[in-house]
Protein backbone atom coordinates (compact mmCIF):
# COMPACT_ATOMS: atom_id res chain seq x y z
CA UNK A 1 0.00 0.00 0.00
CA UNK A 2 1.26 3.49 -0.80
CA UNK A 3 1.95 6.06 1.87
CA UNK A 4 -0.64 8.84 2.04
CA UNK A 5 -0.11 12.43 3.13
CA UNK A 6 -3.37 13.86 4.46
CA UNK A 7 -4.51 17.26 3.25
CA UNK A 8 -7.13 19.31 5.09
CA UNK A 9 -10.08 20.15 2.86
CA UNK A 10 -12.21 23.28 2.96
CA UNK A 11 -15.92 22.76 3.46
CA UNK A 12 -17.00 24.53 0.28
CA UNK A 13 -15.01 25.77 -2.69
CA UNK A 14 -16.67 27.87 -5.41
CA UNK A 15 -15.46 28.39 -8.97
CA UNK A 16 -16.79 30.63 -11.71
CA UNK A 17 -15.87 29.97 -15.35
CA UNK A 18 -16.61 32.63 -17.96
CA UNK A 19 -19.12 31.07 -20.34
CA UNK A 20 -20.38 34.07 -22.30
CA UNK A 21 -19.64 32.32 -25.59
CA UNK A 22 -21.93 29.40 -24.74
CA UNK A 23 -25.71 29.44 -25.24
CA UNK A 24 -26.41 27.64 -21.98
CA UNK A 25 -25.37 27.82 -18.35
CA UNK A 26 -23.67 24.75 -16.94
CA UNK A 27 -23.61 23.98 -13.22
CA UNK A 28 -21.67 21.29 -11.43
CA UNK A 29 -21.72 20.53 -7.72
CA UNK A 30 -20.15 17.53 -6.03
CA UNK A 31 -19.46 16.04 -2.64
CA UNK A 32 -15.91 14.70 -2.32
CA UNK A 33 -15.76 11.24 -0.75
CA UNK A 34 -12.57 9.24 0.02
CA UNK A 35 -12.99 6.03 -1.97
CA UNK A 36 -12.87 2.88 0.15
CA UNK A 37 -14.07 -0.68 -0.40
CA UNK A 38 -16.56 -0.29 2.44
CA UNK A 39 -18.27 2.76 0.89
CA UNK A 40 -17.94 2.19 -2.88
CA UNK A 41 -21.17 0.23 -3.30
CA UNK A 42 -23.08 2.48 -0.91
CA UNK A 43 -22.00 5.48 -2.95
CA UNK A 44 -22.97 3.91 -6.28
CA UNK A 45 -26.39 2.95 -4.88
CA UNK A 46 -26.91 6.37 -3.30
CA UNK A 47 -26.36 8.08 -6.67
CA UNK A 48 -29.07 5.86 -8.13
CA UNK A 49 -31.52 6.55 -5.28
CA UNK A 50 -31.06 10.34 -5.43
CA UNK A 51 -32.40 10.37 -9.01
CA UNK A 52 -35.71 8.78 -8.07
CA UNK A 53 -37.53 11.68 -6.42
CA UNK A 54 -37.32 14.68 -4.10
CA UNK A 55 -39.57 16.35 -1.55
CA UNK A 56 -40.97 18.72 -4.18
CA UNK A 57 -40.77 16.27 -7.09
CA UNK A 58 -41.61 12.90 -5.46
CA UNK A 59 -41.23 10.62 -8.50
CA UNK A 60 -39.02 10.07 -11.52
CA UNK A 61 -41.80 11.47 -13.69
CA UNK A 62 -42.10 14.59 -11.56
CA UNK A 63 -38.34 15.21 -11.66
CA UNK A 64 -38.35 14.83 -15.45
CA UNK A 65 -41.32 17.20 -15.75
CA UNK A 66 -39.55 19.82 -13.63
CA UNK A 67 -36.49 19.62 -15.88
CA UNK A 68 -38.70 19.95 -18.94
CA UNK A 69 -40.26 23.09 -17.45
CA UNK A 70 -36.74 24.57 -17.36
CA UNK A 71 -36.70 24.67 -21.18
CA UNK A 72 -35.70 21.01 -21.37
CA UNK A 73 -32.72 21.26 -19.01
CA UNK A 74 -30.30 18.33 -19.02
CA UNK A 75 -29.31 16.98 -15.61
CA UNK A 76 -27.41 14.07 -14.14
CA UNK A 77 -26.50 12.51 -10.81
CA UNK A 78 -23.47 10.26 -11.07
CA UNK A 79 -20.29 9.03 -9.44
CA UNK A 80 -17.06 10.37 -10.93
CA UNK A 81 -13.84 8.65 -9.85
CA UNK A 82 -10.72 10.77 -9.55
CA UNK A 83 -7.66 8.94 -8.25
CA UNK A 84 -8.45 7.83 -4.70
CA UNK A 85 -11.65 9.78 -4.29
CA UNK A 86 -15.14 9.71 -5.75
CA UNK A 87 -17.35 12.68 -6.51
CA UNK A 88 -21.07 12.41 -5.86
CA UNK A 89 -21.83 14.74 -8.72
CA UNK A 90 -24.92 16.80 -9.62
CA UNK A 91 -24.85 18.58 -12.96
CA UNK A 92 -27.26 20.67 -14.99
CA UNK A 93 -27.11 22.33 -18.39
CA UNK A 94 -29.87 24.87 -18.85
CA UNK A 95 -30.93 27.71 -21.10
CA UNK A 96 -29.81 31.17 -20.00
CA UNK A 97 -33.48 32.20 -20.15
CA UNK A 98 -34.28 30.08 -17.09
CA UNK A 99 -34.26 32.05 -13.85
CA UNK A 100 -31.59 31.61 -11.23
CA UNK A 101 -34.28 30.67 -8.70
CA UNK A 102 -35.60 27.80 -10.86
CA UNK A 103 -32.12 26.44 -11.56
CA UNK A 104 -30.99 26.46 -7.94
CA UNK A 105 -34.30 25.08 -6.68
CA UNK A 106 -33.96 22.07 -8.97
CA UNK A 107 -30.35 21.32 -8.02
CA UNK A 108 -30.96 21.84 -4.31
CA UNK A 109 -33.88 19.44 -4.41
CA UNK A 110 -31.56 16.76 -5.78
CA UNK A 111 -28.66 17.51 -3.46
CA UNK A 112 -30.32 18.30 -0.14
CA UNK A 113 -33.99 17.35 -0.30
CA UNK A 114 -34.39 13.81 -1.65
CA UNK A 115 -37.64 11.99 -1.00
CA UNK A 116 -37.41 10.57 2.54
CA UNK A 117 -39.68 9.82 5.46
CA UNK A 118 -38.18 10.55 8.87
CA UNK A 119 -34.74 10.74 7.21
CA UNK A 120 -35.14 7.28 5.62
CA UNK A 121 -35.26 6.59 1.89
CA UNK A 122 -38.31 4.52 0.88
CA UNK A 123 -37.42 0.83 1.12
CA UNK A 124 -39.14 0.06 -2.19
CA UNK A 125 -37.08 2.77 -3.94
CA UNK A 126 -33.84 1.38 -2.54
CA UNK A 127 -34.75 -2.16 -3.61
CA UNK A 128 -35.64 -0.98 -7.11
CA UNK A 129 -32.33 0.87 -7.35
CA UNK A 130 -30.47 -2.20 -6.11
CA UNK A 131 -31.98 -4.16 -9.01
CA UNK A 132 -30.86 -1.47 -11.47
CA UNK A 133 -27.34 -1.40 -10.04
CA UNK A 134 -27.19 -5.22 -9.95
CA UNK A 135 -27.96 -5.43 -13.68
CA UNK A 136 -25.37 -2.78 -14.43
CA UNK A 137 -22.68 -4.57 -12.43
CA UNK A 138 -23.53 -7.91 -14.05
CA UNK A 139 -23.24 -6.33 -17.50
CA UNK A 140 -20.05 -4.32 -16.98
CA UNK A 141 -17.93 -7.09 -18.51
CA UNK A 142 -19.89 -6.98 -21.78
CA UNK A 143 -17.64 -4.26 -23.19
CA UNK A 144 -14.40 -6.21 -23.03
CA UNK A 145 -12.13 -3.33 -24.07
CA UNK A 146 -13.48 -0.94 -21.42
CA UNK A 147 -13.61 -3.66 -18.76
CA UNK A 148 -9.99 -4.74 -19.32
CA UNK A 149 -8.75 -1.14 -19.20
CA UNK A 150 -10.62 -0.39 -15.97
CA UNK A 151 -9.64 -3.68 -14.34
CA UNK A 152 -5.96 -3.13 -15.13
CA UNK A 153 -6.13 0.33 -13.58
CA UNK A 154 -7.62 -1.10 -10.39
CA UNK A 155 -4.98 -3.82 -10.18
CA UNK A 156 -2.12 -1.40 -10.79
CA UNK A 157 -3.32 0.77 -7.89
CA UNK A 158 -4.32 -2.10 -5.60
CA UNK A 159 -4.13 -1.14 -1.93
CA UNK A 160 -4.95 2.52 -2.71
CA UNK A 161 -8.21 4.37 -3.15
CA UNK A 162 -7.45 4.50 -6.87
CA UNK A 163 -7.63 0.70 -6.90
CA UNK A 164 -11.24 0.64 -5.71
CA UNK A 165 -14.03 0.15 -8.25
CA UNK A 166 -16.34 3.17 -8.01
CA UNK A 167 -19.08 1.20 -9.79
CA UNK A 168 -19.53 -0.87 -6.64
CA UNK A 169 -19.29 -4.61 -5.93
CA UNK A 170 -21.98 -7.21 -6.48
CA UNK A 171 -21.02 -9.13 -3.35
CA UNK A 172 -21.52 -5.98 -1.24
CA UNK A 173 -24.82 -4.95 -2.81
CA UNK A 174 -27.28 -7.52 -1.55
CA UNK A 175 -26.79 -6.80 2.16
CA UNK A 176 -27.39 -3.04 1.84
CA UNK A 177 -30.67 -1.73 3.25
CA UNK A 178 -32.59 1.55 3.10
CA UNK A 179 -31.26 2.31 6.60
CA UNK A 180 -27.65 1.80 5.41
CA UNK A 181 -28.05 4.16 2.46
CA UNK A 182 -29.92 6.76 4.53
CA UNK A 183 -27.22 6.73 7.19
CA UNK A 184 -24.46 7.00 4.58
CA UNK A 185 -26.21 9.98 2.95
CA UNK A 186 -26.20 11.74 6.34
CA UNK A 187 -22.46 11.00 6.63
CA UNK A 188 -21.85 12.57 3.22
CA UNK A 189 -23.79 15.71 4.17
CA UNK A 190 -21.90 15.98 7.46
CA UNK A 191 -18.33 15.18 6.40
CA UNK A 192 -17.87 15.64 2.63
CA UNK A 193 -16.25 18.84 1.31
CA UNK A 194 -18.30 20.40 -1.49
CA UNK A 195 -17.16 21.98 -4.77
CA UNK A 196 -19.50 24.21 -6.78
CA UNK A 197 -18.91 25.34 -10.37
CA UNK A 198 -20.84 27.64 -12.67
CA UNK A 199 -19.92 28.21 -16.30
CA UNK A 200 -22.03 31.05 -17.65
CA UNK A 201 -22.46 34.82 -17.76
CA UNK A 202 -21.02 37.14 -15.11
CA UNK A 203 -24.08 36.81 -12.85
CA UNK A 204 -22.91 33.22 -12.26
CA UNK A 205 -20.74 34.54 -9.43
CA UNK A 206 -23.82 35.67 -7.57
CA UNK A 207 -25.49 32.35 -8.32
CA UNK A 208 -22.58 30.52 -6.69
CA UNK A 209 -22.95 32.50 -3.46
CA UNK A 210 -26.68 31.81 -3.30
CA UNK A 211 -26.10 28.13 -4.07
CA UNK A 212 -23.63 27.81 -1.23
CA UNK A 213 -25.93 29.71 1.13
CA UNK A 214 -28.96 27.55 0.31
CA UNK A 215 -26.98 24.36 0.89
CA UNK A 216 -26.71 25.44 4.55
CA UNK A 217 -23.52 23.44 5.04
CA UNK A 218 -22.83 22.67 8.70
CA UNK A 219 -20.29 19.89 8.33
CA UNK A 220 -17.69 19.19 10.99
CA UNK A 221 -14.75 16.80 11.03
CA UNK A 222 -14.47 16.99 7.25
CA UNK A 223 -12.96 14.01 5.46
CA UNK A 224 -9.32 14.47 4.57
CA UNK A 225 -7.73 13.61 1.26
CA UNK A 226 -4.20 12.44 0.74
CA UNK A 227 -1.59 12.44 -1.96
CA UNK A 228 -0.47 8.85 -2.30
CA UNK A 229 3.23 8.03 -2.57
CA UNK A 230 3.17 4.72 -4.39
CA UNK A 231 5.78 2.17 -3.33
CA UNK A 232 7.85 0.41 -5.94
CA UNK A 233 6.83 -3.20 -6.46
CA UNK A 234 7.83 -6.07 -8.70
CA UNK A 235 5.69 -6.66 -11.76
CA UNK A 236 2.60 -8.81 -11.30
CA UNK A 237 1.25 -10.99 -14.12
CA UNK A 238 -2.51 -11.53 -13.96
CA UNK A 239 -4.85 -13.34 -16.34
CA UNK A 240 -8.64 -13.46 -16.00
CA UNK A 241 -11.07 -15.47 -18.09
CA UNK A 242 -14.03 -14.20 -20.10
CA UNK A 243 -16.18 -15.43 -22.95
CA UNK A 244 -14.39 -13.75 -25.85
CA UNK A 245 -12.38 -14.44 -28.98
CA UNK A 246 -9.28 -12.29 -28.73
CA UNK A 247 -7.25 -11.44 -25.66
CA UNK A 248 -7.14 -7.93 -24.25
CA UNK A 249 -3.66 -7.17 -23.02
CA UNK A 250 -2.93 -4.18 -20.76
CA UNK A 251 0.49 -3.22 -19.43
CA UNK A 252 0.55 -0.76 -16.53
CA UNK A 253 3.66 1.33 -15.92
CA UNK A 254 4.45 3.47 -12.90
CA UNK A 255 6.19 6.69 -13.89
CA UNK A 256 6.92 8.03 -10.43
CA UNK A 257 5.85 11.39 -11.91
CA UNK A 258 3.10 13.21 -10.04
CA UNK A 259 0.41 15.12 -11.95
CA UNK A 260 1.58 18.36 -10.30
CA UNK A 261 5.16 17.89 -11.54
CA UNK A 262 6.29 19.89 -14.57
CA UNK A 263 7.61 16.58 -15.95
CA UNK A 264 4.04 15.26 -16.26
CA UNK A 265 3.63 16.95 -19.64
CA UNK A 266 6.72 15.08 -20.83
CA UNK A 267 4.94 11.85 -19.87
CA UNK A 268 1.88 12.89 -21.88
CA UNK A 269 4.05 13.57 -24.91
CA UNK A 270 5.78 10.20 -24.47
CA UNK A 271 2.42 8.41 -24.48
CA UNK A 272 1.52 10.21 -27.69
CA UNK A 273 4.86 9.35 -29.33
CA UNK A 274 4.44 5.69 -28.46
CA UNK A 275 0.71 5.12 -28.47
CA UNK A 276 -0.89 7.85 -30.56
CA UNK A 277 -2.87 7.07 -33.71
CA UNK A 278 0.29 6.46 -35.71
CA UNK A 279 2.68 6.05 -32.79
CA UNK A 280 5.78 3.89 -32.61
CA UNK A 281 3.88 0.98 -31.05
CA UNK A 282 1.32 0.98 -33.86
CA UNK A 283 3.99 1.22 -36.55
CA UNK A 284 6.10 -1.59 -35.15
CA UNK A 285 3.67 -4.02 -33.51
CA UNK A 286 0.60 -3.57 -35.72
CA UNK A 287 2.03 -2.51 -39.08
CA UNK A 288 5.35 -4.35 -39.24
CA UNK A 289 4.76 -7.44 -37.11
CA UNK A 290 0.98 -7.79 -37.32
CA UNK A 291 0.80 -8.92 -33.71
CA UNK A 292 -2.23 -6.91 -32.63
CA UNK A 293 -5.58 -5.59 -33.77
CA UNK A 294 -5.23 -2.19 -32.10
CA UNK A 295 -2.82 -0.56 -29.68
CA UNK A 296 -2.71 2.69 -27.70
CA UNK A 297 -0.92 4.26 -24.76
CA UNK A 298 -2.36 6.75 -22.29
CA UNK A 299 -1.44 8.19 -18.92
CA UNK A 300 -3.84 8.78 -16.06
CA UNK A 301 -4.09 12.49 -15.30
CA UNK A 302 -4.52 11.92 -11.56
CA UNK A 303 -2.17 9.04 -10.69
CA UNK A 304 0.85 9.22 -13.00
CA UNK A 305 0.28 5.64 -14.13
CA UNK A 306 0.66 4.91 -17.85
CA UNK A 307 -1.12 2.12 -19.72
CA UNK A 308 -0.55 0.32 -23.01
CA UNK A 309 -3.62 -1.59 -24.12
CA UNK A 310 -4.04 -3.82 -27.13
CA UNK A 311 -6.02 -6.71 -28.59
CA UNK A 312 -4.02 -9.83 -29.51
CA UNK A 313 -4.35 -13.52 -30.11
CA UNK A 314 -3.77 -15.31 -26.80
CA UNK A 315 -0.72 -17.14 -28.14
CA UNK A 316 0.91 -13.79 -29.00
CA UNK A 317 0.29 -12.03 -25.68
CA UNK A 318 3.63 -12.79 -24.06
CA UNK A 319 5.63 -11.89 -27.18
CA UNK A 320 3.62 -8.68 -27.69
CA UNK A 321 4.27 -7.64 -24.10
CA UNK A 322 7.99 -8.22 -24.63
CA UNK A 323 7.95 -6.15 -27.82
CA UNK A 324 6.17 -3.26 -26.09
CA UNK A 325 8.84 -3.24 -23.38
CA UNK A 326 11.60 -3.49 -25.99
CA UNK A 327 10.31 -0.47 -27.92
CA UNK A 328 9.92 1.54 -24.73
CA UNK A 329 13.48 0.65 -23.68
CA UNK A 330 14.74 1.64 -27.11
CA UNK A 331 13.24 5.11 -26.64
CA UNK A 332 14.83 5.34 -23.17
CA UNK A 333 18.23 4.29 -24.56
CA UNK A 334 18.33 5.90 -27.98
CA UNK A 335 15.85 8.77 -27.93
CA UNK A 336 13.16 9.73 -30.47
CA UNK A 337 13.12 11.36 -33.89
CA UNK A 338 12.39 15.07 -33.97
CA UNK A 339 9.46 14.60 -36.36
CA UNK A 340 7.83 12.10 -34.00
CA UNK A 341 8.37 14.49 -31.10
CA UNK A 342 6.93 17.50 -32.94
CA UNK A 343 3.88 15.54 -34.13
CA UNK A 344 3.19 14.34 -30.59
CA UNK A 345 3.50 17.84 -29.11
CA UNK A 346 1.06 19.14 -31.72
CA UNK A 347 -1.47 16.43 -30.86
CA UNK A 348 -1.25 17.29 -27.16
CA UNK A 349 -1.55 20.98 -27.96
CA UNK A 350 -4.76 20.34 -29.89
CA UNK A 351 -6.23 18.27 -27.08
CA UNK A 352 -5.51 21.00 -24.53
CA UNK A 353 -6.88 23.69 -26.85
CA UNK A 354 -10.06 21.67 -27.42
CA UNK A 355 -10.91 21.93 -23.71
CA UNK A 356 -12.19 25.48 -24.23
CA UNK A 357 -14.81 24.28 -26.72
CA UNK A 358 -16.90 22.47 -24.09
CA UNK A 359 -18.32 23.74 -20.79
CA UNK A 360 -18.04 20.30 -19.24
CA UNK A 361 -14.44 19.78 -20.37
CA UNK A 362 -13.56 23.19 -18.91
CA UNK A 363 -15.16 22.43 -15.53
CA UNK A 364 -13.68 18.93 -15.35
CA UNK A 365 -10.27 20.40 -16.14
CA UNK A 366 -10.63 23.16 -13.53
CA UNK A 367 -11.83 20.63 -10.95
CA UNK A 368 -8.86 18.32 -11.59
CA UNK A 369 -6.45 21.25 -11.34
CA UNK A 370 -7.97 22.21 -8.00
CA UNK A 371 -7.72 18.66 -6.62
CA UNK A 372 -4.13 18.27 -7.86
CA UNK A 373 -3.22 21.67 -6.48
CA UNK A 374 -1.67 23.21 -9.60
CA UNK A 375 -4.52 25.57 -10.61
CA UNK A 376 -3.10 26.26 -14.06
CA UNK A 377 -5.38 27.42 -16.85
CA UNK A 378 -5.12 25.92 -20.32
CA UNK A 379 -2.95 28.78 -21.62
CA UNK A 380 -0.44 28.27 -18.81
CA UNK A 381 -0.37 24.54 -19.59
CA UNK A 382 0.26 25.31 -23.26
CA UNK A 383 3.20 27.54 -22.31
CA UNK A 384 4.63 24.73 -20.21
CA UNK A 385 4.12 22.33 -23.12
CA UNK A 386 6.16 24.64 -25.35
CA UNK A 387 9.08 24.22 -22.94
CA UNK A 388 9.09 20.42 -23.18
CA UNK A 389 12.05 19.02 -25.13
CA UNK A 390 12.71 15.65 -26.74
CA UNK A 391 15.28 15.05 -24.00
CA UNK A 392 12.56 15.56 -21.37
CA UNK A 393 10.45 12.90 -23.09
CA UNK A 394 13.37 10.46 -23.06
CA UNK A 395 13.82 11.11 -19.33
CA UNK A 396 10.15 10.28 -18.80
CA UNK A 397 10.66 6.99 -20.67
CA UNK A 398 13.61 6.18 -18.42
CA UNK A 399 11.42 6.59 -15.33
CA UNK A 400 8.79 4.04 -16.37
CA UNK A 401 8.75 0.71 -14.55
CA UNK A 402 6.42 -2.14 -15.43
CA UNK A 403 3.96 -2.63 -12.59
CA UNK A 404 1.23 -4.94 -13.92
CA UNK A 405 0.70 -7.22 -16.92
CA UNK A 406 -3.00 -7.97 -17.27
CA UNK A 407 -4.75 -10.23 -19.77
CA UNK A 408 -8.49 -10.72 -20.21
CA UNK A 409 -8.77 -13.84 -22.30
CA UNK A 410 -11.12 -16.51 -23.56
CA UNK A 411 -8.34 -19.06 -24.03
CA UNK A 412 -8.51 -21.98 -21.62
CA UNK A 413 -4.79 -22.72 -21.84
CA UNK A 414 -3.55 -19.13 -21.56
CA UNK A 415 -0.24 -18.81 -19.71
CA UNK A 416 2.34 -16.11 -19.16
CA UNK A 417 5.09 -18.76 -19.16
Amino acid sequence: MGNTTAKKAEQCRMFFVDGKKFKTNALLGFFRVPLRRENATKLALLAEVLQKGTEKYPSVTAVAAAAEECYGALWQVQIIKKDGEAWLSFSMEVSKHVSEKEVLDFLLQLMKHPKRTENLFPAETVERCKAILRRRLEAKGDDKIAFAAKRARELAAEGEGAGICADGYLEDLEKLTAADISSFYEEVLAHAPVCLYVCGDSDGRQMLKKWKGELSLQGKDLWEFGQTCRKQASCRKIAEKANMGQTRLVLAFDSGIHPWDRAFLSLRVLCEVLGGGNGLLFQEIREKQGLCYDISMTCDTMTGLAFVQTGVAGKDAKHTASEICRILQNVADNGIKNDDFQDAVEQIRRKISDISDSQWKIMDYVAEQEIIGTNLDSQQILRRLADVTAEDVVKAAQKLSLRTMYALTGEEEFSWD
